[in-house]
Parts: structure tokens; C-alpha cells; sequence
């Protein structure tokens, strides 16, 4: 459960699957974790970096059924359409910054990292490299680019994305404990 919280406005909508297959999506998994697990969903197209490595070319309804089998809380939060460049050169582009990084390893590359590449890339947000998830989807919707929010799993409170609060130290602490089965650092 979470204990502290960080609340984003943001406008709240009924989830319909069919939304995820056009326009850019910032996927939550594993909402009330500390931390979440954070992944782009762009036309259609899921993509995200792992403690594994690389999660390229999931389509929805592959999600959707992981998500549903396992009942991972889930948000799913529309981006503002780039007025300049199509979405097709935008996963390009975000699947060439997620393979810069080998996986997730703790002081180095966490999932939020190739994310906030893109947004750096495309939304002139610039890259905080210490900034965590609340205080970066603070900067999202300070600049307008939180179209809307639903969610599977998981209750949204009317207009209101609540964001589970820690620390750098937390954050490093779950990446080492969730490395240990499949790497020895």
C-alpha cells in the first residue's frame, strides 16, 4: 500500500484497449511499487528497458493479457500529440535510446532513463539524471503534456494521479534486490 504520495492533475477517462493501438502512452506498471515500472507505448508499440534488458515491439494486447493474468496495477497516461514529428520516427527514435543501455543496473540506467532521453529528444524537457518518476511526471504535466489518465487494476482518484513517494536510496536498493537472480555485480 502507499504510505506517502505525490498527486499530479491530471484528467482521468474510462480505460478502452483500443486507445493504446494510435498516439503515445507513458504505461505504469506495478503502480503502488516503489518504484514502478515505467515504458512508452507509441502507436501501438510497447517498449521499455528491463532489469533483463531490452522490451522492444510488445503490442497491446500482448500487455493487456500479462497485465489481466497477473493483475498488475496499471496507468495508462496519453501524451500530447508532437506537432512536428509522426509517431513512427518517434519509436524509432526511442527504440535506438533504450538500446544504448544494456538493462537497468542500479548507478546507471534505470527504465525511466531512455524516457527521459525521448522527452529531452522531443518535448525540450531537459534530462535530470538524479530526477525521479514523481518529480519527472511533475514537469510533464506542468508543461501540458498529460493528455489524460486510466487505469487497469488500479482506482484513480477523479483528475488525480497519485504517485507513490521515495528516495534515491530506495530506488537503488529495489534495483539491486530485483538484480540478484540474474546477475551477480
Amino acid at each position: 500500500m502507499i504510505s506517502e504520495t505525490v498527486q499530479i492533475e491530471v484528467k482521468t477517462v474510462l480505460f478502452n484497449p483500443e486507445f493504446l493501438n494510435k498516439n503515445s502512452w507513458l504505461v505504469i506498471l506495478h503502480a503502488n511499487r516503489i518504484p514502478p515500472h515505467v515504458g512508452l507505448l507509441i502507436n501501438g508499440n510497447y517498449n521499455s528497458l528491463t532489469i533483463k534488458g531490452h522490451e522492444l515491439n510488445v503490442n497491446p494486447e500482448a500487455l493487456l493479457k500479462i497485465i489481466s493474468q497477473k493483475k498488475i496495477e496499471s496507468i495508462f497516461i496519453r501524451i500530447k500529440h508532437h506537432p512536428v514529428f509522426s509517431l513512427d520516427y518517434q519509436l524509432e527514435i526511442l527504440q535506438e535510446t533504450i538500446k544504448k543501455f544494456e538493462q537497468v543496473k542500479q548507478f546507471h540506467a534505470t527504465c525511466l532513463t531512455p524516457i527521459k532521453l525521448f522527452f529531452e529528444e522531443f518535448y525540450a524537457i531537459n534530462f535530470i539524471e538524479e530526477e525521479l518518476f514523481y518529480d519527472f511526471m511533475k514537469r510533464l504535466q506542468s508543461n501540458s503534456y498529460l493528455e489524460n489518465a486510466s487505469s487497469l487494476n488500479f482506482e484513480l482518484t477523479k483528475n488525480t494521479l497519485e504517485l507513490s513517494f521515495y528516495s534515491s536510496e530506495q530506488l537503488n536498493e529495489k534495483i539491486i534486490t530485483e538484480r540478484l537472480p540474474y546477475y551477480k555485480d
